[in-house]
């Protein structure tokens, strides 16, 4: 703690700390000493008669005598930890105010079970308003839509508002997203503070499920202006989540360094293969021999560590390979 979490500013410090080193200091001495000017030194002590760390001394060459420190910076701290004790009392009643609030938030949300809401800047509303509400889960799954600079930094408040209250938070991105490194910049700005971050081959549909007992979808895929939807009735909901962790459990953690693809021919390979042409064939479509072709596909497999063809197509796709 420095005397400035106390009331000094900078002067009333400087010309405090001079006048305990010699209370028989004079106001140009103090100026001096301090860089100030007699003005100055006066609206300084007479700021410390008001902290109540100097006395008035008509005997003193300054005009005041500087109080017993134990003393008078003792009480200036009890009077810290009373105002920080009320100021704690009264959060505490806040906090109790919030629950409130959040039980009859969540009480009057349980009488619609779907709301409709087709206004983009309503929807923001919307979605800030249970963002705050919401205290232990974001669970979210976001397409690669193009979206404003404005609309980011409003998901990146949002998002670090419920990790610093320790919400877990967890987002399914479509992995196309991991093209763009100022994309992937934030991605790692987002998981150095505690989001849970993986990828999926597209396209996805937008999901955001909140505490597990809200969910918020796009009112019909094929067409992003038709809306949204807050859906709060709970077979709905738990649907959402069962889906939500199985997309999960399938989908590829974020690193922030991206993954080494492999050469276009490799990938040509690999596509050929999943649409489901003879080896011969696609020896034939690249140029090289059928022998030459099989121990491309074996070193692909060797590095997707698969044991089968069908296991080495869904490695490629999980990592955007295909």
């Amino acid at each position: 703690m420095s005397l400035s979490d106390l009331g000094f500013d900078t002067i009333q410090e400087s010309v405090y700390r001079s006048l305990l080193a010699d209370p028989r200091r004079d106001t140009g001495t103090l100026a001096s000493l301090t860089l100030t000017d007699d003005r100055a030194v006066r609206e300084a002590l007479a700021g410390l008669l008001t902290l109540g760390v100097v006395e008035i001394d008509a005997t003193a060459p300054c005009g005041y005598t500087p109080g017993d420190p134990e003393v008078v910076i003792g009480d200036l701290i009890e009077r810290l930890e009373q105002e920080t004790l009320r100021r704690q009392q009264k959060i505490g009643g806040t906090r109790a105010e919030l629950a409130g609030l959040a039980a009859g938030f969540r009480h009057d949300a349980r009488k619609v079970e779907v709301e409709h809401i087709t206004e983009p800047e309503r929807i923001r509303e919307r979605l800030a308003e249970l963002c705050f509400f919401t205290r232990s889960s974001v669970f979210a799954v976001q397409p690669a839509r193009a979206s404003s600079e404005a609309a980011r930094a409003e998901a990146a408040r949002l998002d670090n508002r419920s990790l610093g209250r320790g919400v877990t938070m967890r987002i399914i991105y479509d992995e196309r997203l991991l093209r763009g490194e100022r994309t992937r910049a934030r991605l790692g700005e987002r998981t150095a503070s505690g989001a849970q971050i993986r990828f999926l081959p597209g396209p996805l549909a937008r999901l955001i499920v909140l505490d597990e007992r809200i969910a918020i979808v796009t009112s019909d895929p094929a067409d992003t202006s038709s809306g949204a939807l807050v859906v709060h009735q709970p077979g709905i909901v738990s649907e959402l989540v069962a889906r939500f962790r199985q997309l999960w459990e399938g989908a590829r953690d974020f690193a922030a360094d991206p993954p080494d693809m492999p050469s276009e021919d490799d990938r040509s390979v690999l596509r050929m293969l999943a649409s489901g042409l003879t080896d011969e064939l696609v020896a034939r479509q690249i140029g090289v021999s059928v022998r030459h072709l099989r121990r491309r596909i074996a070193r692909l497999m060797d590095e997707l560590g698969a044991d089968s063809r069908f296991q080495a197509g869904m490695a490629a796709a999980r990592r955007g390979w295909i």
